[in-house]
């Protein structure tokens, strides 16, 4: 496809084509959820969002940006059976937590870690295989942070902006200097319930345990530690007692927060890419950070394979190909036809594609190329039945006649006055 990467503003005129808002049944909404991360920094890559500044000190409480607020934090999965439980849990309460990952369960379980950004949790890395830091050199040390995020990135197309260390053994020097090099804030607790001690069955009594511990001691900004792997261990317990404590910290007014004390941010088009498969997706790697558009409120992203877009009405939607092509040659955003307002979508009897838009839509097939449709003509030729009419695909963009409109198909053209108005030519 041609990248469009280069925004040149020389669109084509489309004075006087009035916007049209596609009808709500011909347009497939789809949603956009949060996360705020990067992808790992090489000489060429660069990120979708950049990690902030990684705090340069261990965090057993979280910085006191709210007057009360909570950190929740789990270790060592992602876990088939235990982490989607974790999140059905945190999902009913309206909650995000951070999860610290471990590079080999990352890359057992991808779906889990596109699940868990999908759903506006943070990602922290956990190292890839467990290992006690502090017996490490520091190349290994070095080694098993870049291996887990290359696993999480794989998995997600991101970069975790926080750092454990496994049992702790995050207070070396060198585990922190090779932590904060990656722009990883390292993330202690304050309140440990010891849940990873929990019987290998139900247990009522230390279900209550967890709870206290992972409310007492009290603290304004506390960062509480449980577990939602590995996946031999039982973590049923847990499971039991996240709700309950939850609800402790929301009768007491807490905010939750990420272990830097942020509230879980949002960005749409990270949230978009990585709920269609991140780098092993049709659009392949980032390769820019998300922008601004210039002269209306929304974002866009460009990778490999295409680009994503997103404006407050829309969402975030893909967009690529001759559908993308034409598009840009359009005007992108600022054309008659607006933000993208669906995916590229295929046409579901023959072969073809296309993308509705906020003011009309772009068709594609094999044999008639790109081309624009909208307003009272888009309209006639949707009654008609789309490509599977007697008409077919488009074949011209709308263009101007003698006293109004028309656009042209396989197997016939409709013209738009304001006398007749939309009037249907079969030549098929």
């Amino acid at each position: 496809m041609r990248t469009g990467l280069t925004r040149s503003r020389s669109p084509r005129t489309t004075t006087g084509r009035k916007r049209r808002v596609l009808r709500s049944s011909s347009i497939t909404a789809l949603a956009s959820a949060a996360v705020v991360v990067g992808m790992p920094g090489t000489a060429s890559a660069v990120p979708i969002n950049d990690c902030p500044a990684s705090i340069r000190s261990v965090l057993d409480q979280t910085p006191a940006t709210y007057t009360q607020n909570v950190a929740l934090t789990f270790d060592d999965g992602p876990s088939p059976r235990w982490t989607p439980q974790v999140l059905d849990v945190l999902a009913a309460y309206g909650i995000h937590a951070t999860f610290f990952v471990l590079g080999t369960h990352a890359e057992d379980n991808p779906d889990l870690v596109r699940r868990i950004i999908a759903e506006g949790h943070s990602i922290g890395n956990h190292t890839q295989t467990h290992p006690d830091l502090d017996t490490l050199s520091r190349s290994a040390q070095a080694s098993q942070m870049d291996s887990a995020t290359g696993a999480i990135y794989a998995a997600s197309g991101l970069h975790p902006c926080f750092f454990r260390g496994p049992g702790g053994s995050h207070h070396g020097a060198s585990v922190q200097e090779e932590a904060w090099a990656r722009d990883m804030t390292i993330a202690d607790w304050s309140n440990d319930p010891r849940d990873w001690a929990a019987p290998d069955s139900l247990s009522p009594s230390y279900q209550d345990t967890i709870v206290e511990r992972a409310t007492n001691p009290v603290y304004d900004h506390p960062i509480v530690l449980l577990h939602d792997g590995p996946p031999v261990n039982y973590r049923q317990n847990t499971i039991e007692a996240l709700g309950r404590i939850i609800e402790s910290y929301q009768s007491r007014g807490y905010v939750f927060t990420d272990p830097a004390g942020q509230q879980f941010d949002a960005s749409a088009i990270a949230m978009h890419y990585n709920a269609l498969g991140g780098p092993a997706s049709v659009l392949g790697e980032p390769l820019i950070s998300q922008t601004p558009t210039p002269d209306v409120e929304g974002a866009y992203g460009h990778f490999e394979g295409g680009s994503i877009y997103w404006s407050p009405g829309t969402g975030a939607h893909e967009i690529r190909g001759p559908i993308y092509s034409l598009w840009a040659d359009l005007g992108w955003e600022n054309s008659f036809l607006g933000f993208p307002a669906t995916d590229r979508i295929p046409t579901p009897d023959v072969d073809g594609a296309y993308n509705h838009f906020q003011g009309g839509s772009i068709y594609w097939s094999p044999d008639t190329g790109a081309h624009e449709i909208h307003g009272p003509i888009y309209d006639t030729w949707a009654t008609l039945g789309w490509e599977n009419s007697a008409l077919g695909f488009p074949t011209s963009d709308e263009y101007d006649i003698d006293g109004g409109r028309r656009s042209d198909f396989q197997n016939g053209y409709i013209t738009w006055t304001p006398s007749d108005g939309t009037v249907v030519h079969e030549t098929g």
